[in-house]
């Protein structure tokens, strides 16, 4: 068929359709004339065409219906309150936190002089000052919040038996993280040691201060809220432990043969290794100590040495030789940054001494470690660039370096 044909055909079959609506429609109208009501008939019809166009248009322009806002995700907080040691008083806190929908995880009482200090971890939809009033309607005061995660879910003996753990199997040279394990116990807190100073025997508000058996006071404070006796005990038996460990370490030792017959011990230094310390300083020549300390020559006083050898400020390895100290290399610690440094005694050097102790050093590190020395100082600037050591910026008198 063609194009033409079909069109014609097409409009035959419109047309048709159009004269039967049309005879439909007469029919339609012609039934209804010869009905009463035909009239009403014809104008309820109507109305309802009408109403169903309305309707209709209304359905498919209506506004969206805005969505509820989504609830805020629920957040973990470490809750701790003061209450007075009375029957019930835990239990109205418990109630008050859970008619505002806080979850209670787990829960410590620490007992204090004026009552005992309930330590929560809850999971909650409210923001911290909600749940500080929530705490203080339940009869608790010196309420503060702090933000958890899953990691608190973990008991603190587990989690510090963990971490030491970690430590023995890490092989560390310096023994526990103690840092790290007080902010297991007590929270985020600061801990400086002191040379000097007088230990305080149990907490003081936000202040604790404890004999290190490293030597000195060592003093934990954070901005709140006050240490209770159990935290201070803790702490106390951490510093035991730590003490133990580094005791082992200290008892470990290795013994070094020179091409020359001579046997030496390397371990690590100790306070006790003070006067050995001076008096080999004694024995180093002016330009040695110069080199090594880039100032007069003079030797360190001993509170020096001893900030040396405390494990707090680094680590130190200490050569020994028929019971006197014939050598020492420190890695001392300034935040995260490392800084190495050696001495040997003049009669000792060019044996491979400098080169085996700073090898061991490096391995107590996992971070880039820096020197400085003399720029003039050929040997250890040899030395460093040996074990990789790259020239970081000179200044008068200083050369500075990164071994990575």
């Amino acid at each position: 068929m063609s194009r033409r044909s079909g069109s014609w055909t097409r409009e035959l079959l419109e047309l048709a359709a159009l004269f039967l609506a049309v005879a439909t429609a007469d029919l339609f109208a012609n039934s209804l004339a010869h009905v009463s009501r035909g009239t009403v008939v014809l104008a309820a019809m109507a109305v309802v065409l009408v109403v169903c166009a309305v309707v209709h248009h209304r359905i498919r322009h209506r506004r969206p219906t805005p969505e509820s806002p989504e609830p805020p995700a629920a957040a973990m907080w470490r809750v701790r309150a003061t209450v007075h040691d009375k029957p019930g008083r835990l239990a109205e806190l418990a109630a008050s936190l859970s008619s505002r929908a806080v979850n209670i995880l787990s829960v410590q009482v620490h007992p204090v002089p004026d009552g005992v200090v309930d330590e929560f971890l809850v999971e909650a939809r409210l923001p911290a000052e909600d749940i500080v009033a929530a705490v203080t309607a339940g009869g608790g005061w010196d309420v503060s919040v702090s933000a958890a995660d899953t990691h608190d879910l973990v008991d603190i003996p587990t989690r510090i038996l963990t971490m030491v753990g970690q430590d023995i199997t890490r092989g560390t040279a310096d023994g526990i993280d103690l840092a790290r394990s007080a902010r297991t116990l007590l929270g985020d807190c600061e801990l400086r040691w002191d040379a000097t100073g007088t230990p305080t025997d149990g907490p003081s508000d936000t202040t604790m201060r404890l004999r290190d058996p490293e030597g000195g006071v060592l003093t934990v404070s954070r901005p709140g809220p006050a240490f209770t006796p159990a935290e201070y005990a803790r702490l106390h038996a951490l510093l035991d432990l730590d003490a133990e460990f580094a005791r082992w370490l200290r008892a470990q030792h290795s013994v070094v043969l020179l091409a020359s017959g001579a046997e030496l011990t390397v371990r690590q230094g100790s306070a006790a290794d003070v006067p050995a310390l001076a008096a080999m300083h004694e024995r180093c020549s002016e330009r040695a100590r110069r080199l090594r300390y880039l100032g007069s020559g003079a030797s360190p006083t001993p509170a020096a040495l001893a900030r040396l050898v405390n494990r707090r400020h680094g680590h130190t390895l200490v050569v020994e030789h028929e019971g006197h100290v014939v050598a020492m290399g420190n890695l001392m610690r300034d935040g995260d940054d490392s800084e190495v440094a050696l001495l040997v005694e003049d009669s000792w050097q060019r044996n491979g001494i400098g080169t085996m102790l700073l090898r061991r050093l490096l391995t107590a590190t996992d971070r880039p470690a820096l020197a400085v020395t003399a720029p003039h100082n050929t040997a250890m600037l040899r030395l460093l660039h040996r074990a990789g050591a790259e020239l970081t910026h000179l200044e008068p008198g200083a050369a500075h370096l990164t071994v990575r």
